[in-house]
């Protein structure tokens, strides 16, 4: 097929002569580096992102958003998109002392939402999400529904089939990106893409931290107007940075903050909370396998001070902790489940469990 572009990777380049007259053939030969064993990024992933997306492509410009978003907070980014046709996942730092910022990008074609056709692997994992009790065949159809019209029945059972089919495309994006679990979380983690567009707020955040569990403190945002990666399009990088500078508090909704410690024993106390915050302080016992959730509004910051019965993992290993945490409309959530999750093999009692999670979030009632 002389009409596909072929990339001969390191050794690889001795068999250029097989492809014949090269200039007559319809696709580019291409010579690339070679690929390094166990480090998925690198030159070769940059050229085959050069080959796959054009310069104008938003999945693209959502990388360069999430630069222009990390120099601007000079904090860690991670940006989750889950979109109609593909997902993608940015990690973005401001440089050290100046230096230059660095952008690791990943667009994984079965990330979307309702892949074209859902095979049985995805209406598996749809379903191990669900909260409602339809059988394979039913869920195969309403998946196929979804992919024809993805904006009809934005309310009641549609909303559930969405954050089912949200997470379920948020475990291909970390299946394809294993190597990001290695990694500190991001000091904010930016939640964008049209999966997002009619589920309530604070469930956004609780739909990331099920999925893409790493011990460790973070803020969360969602870009609800899916203008990010617009702005990211903008040529000039000055320019891109003053126009997000300008409309940072406009395109992010604060989430919240949420913490999620690792290596809590079941059965027991984990320890204690205490939230000093400018009208007080609040305390709170710590029991595994729930969520222990704090009024905290957008716009407000207080210091949550963590003492834990046994040593846990939370970026450090230890027992004591003092973490700056900012509100936000799903306030400060203290999640005590499992890193990894771990779900009941049954589904009625996973569909019980998974929605006592999903009120509480949304109520702000602890559970």
């Amino acid at each position: 097929r002389d009409d596909l572009t072929v990339v001969l990777a390191g050794g690889m380049s001795e068999h250029l002569g097989a492809f014949g007259d090269i200039p007559t053939r319809a696709g580019e030969v291409l010579l690339g580096p070679a690929a390094d064993r166990g480090t998925p990024a690198g030159p070769l992933a940059d050229l085959l992102v050069e080959l796959a997306l054009p310069p104008n492509d938003a999945r693209r410009a959502l990388g360069a958003g999430a630069v222009a978003l990390a120099e601007i907070l000079d904090r860690r980014v991670d940006v989750v998109e889950v979109g109609f046709d593909a997902g993608t996942r940015a990690a973005a730092a401001p440089g050290v002392a100046g230096g230059t910022p660095t952008l690791d990008l990943a667009v994984v074609p079965t990330g979307g939402l309702a892949p074209a056709d859902p095979d049985d692997s995805v209406v598996d994992r749809v379903g191990l999400w669900s909260t409602w009790g339809a059988d394979r065949h039913r869920l195969r159809d309403r998946l196929r529904e979804l992919r024809i019209a993805p904006w009809a029945e934005a309310s009641g059972d549609g909303v559930t089939l969405r954050m089912a089919a949200a997470r379920a495309a948020l475990g291909r994006l970390a299946e394809w990106t294993p190597e990001w679990n290695d990694r500190p979380p991001a000091d904010l983690v930016v939640a964008t893409g049209g999966a997002w567009a009619v589920a309530p707020a604070p469930a956004v955040a609780l739909a990331l931290v099920d999925v893409l569990r790493r011990p460790g403190a973070g803020q969360y945002a969602l870009d609800h107007a899916r203008i990010l990666a617009p702005l990211g399009s903008i040529p000039d990088a000055d320019e891109r940075r003053a126009m997000i500078a300008d409309l940072t508090d406009d395109i992010l909704a604060p989430l919240g903050t949420v913490v999620t410690p690792a290596g809590l024993h079941a059965g027991r106390s984990a320890g204690s909370l205490v939230v000093h915050g400018t009208d007080g302080s609040t305390r709170l016992d710590l029991m595994p396998g729930g969520l222990a959730l704090i009024d905290l509004p957008p716009g407000t910051s207080a210091v949550a001070e963590f003492t834990f019965r046994d040593a846990v993992r939370l970026g450090a290993r230890g027992r004591h902790f003092a973490i700056d945490v900012t509100g936000g409309l799903g306030g400060l959530v203290v999640d005590l489940r499992d890193v990894p999750l771990k779900l009941p093999d049954r589904s009625d009692l996973r569909g019980e469990l998974l929605e006592s999670w999903q009120t509480a979030i949304v109520t702000g009632r602890e559970m």
